[in-house]
């Protein structure tokens, strides 16, 4: 991945390493993921332009978040057979230090629950995960996980009401995920 300022001064060079998200389902029907991507810059160039460079920064940030959206419009997801639209509600950027950087964002959508069976689905395009990726999907009670549909492996943990999808670089993702939990009567 590169980027290039919009001065043209100079392209970075960002090499994806690792991608992870956490998403909260609440009892509502709100869904709430954290969404983040870690780079390796070789030279920390960027860690510097972005340090710099106030207008850059804010430029990658609304690039990166306009980028996202558009991803996630191309994505079609259903809750119990309903299209639900997530929305890019935050972005931005950080270090872990100079030479590693990471992108995240915040995603919102909503999906109309009922007791019982409730079925989330995603369909994405398949393609070859060029790094490791891992989710965490946790679930507020009276929410149960019961089971996964999924490329990528996974862990469904019933009692503490959460899975854990990941998955190996050079391993294939998509082209759907589906994900169904009880809505259980306390």
């Amino acid at each position: 991945m590169s980027y290039t300022d919009f001065l043209g001064e100079k392209t970075f060079v960002l090499t994806p390493i690792f991608a992870n998200s956490v998403i909260n389902i609440s009892k509502a029907g709100n869904f709430t993921q954290v969404l983040t991507y870690e780079y390796s810059d070789e030279d920390g160039a960027y860690y510097l332009k972005i340090n710099e460079d106030y207008d850059f920064y804010l430029q990658e940030v609304e690039t990166i978040k306009i980028n996202m959206q558009k991803f996630m419009d191309s994505c079609i997801n259903y809750v119990n057979d309903e299209k639900v639209t997530p929305k890019v509600i935050e972005a931005d950027i950080d270090f872990k230090n100079s030479r590693l950087p990471f992108f995240y964002w915040i995603i919102v959508f909503n999906g109309k629950l009922k007791t019982g069976l409730n079925v989330y689905k995603s369909d994405i395009s398949e393609e070859k995960l060029d790094y490791n990726v891992q989710s965490i999907y946790l679930l507020e009670a009276p929410l149960v996980p019961k089971s996964v549909e999924s490329a990528l492996h996974y862990e469904i943990y019933e009692k503490q009401r959460f899975v854990k999808y990941f998955g190996n670089k050079g391993e294939i993702v998509g082209p759907k995920e589906i994900l169904r939990f009880e809505y259980e009567l306390i």
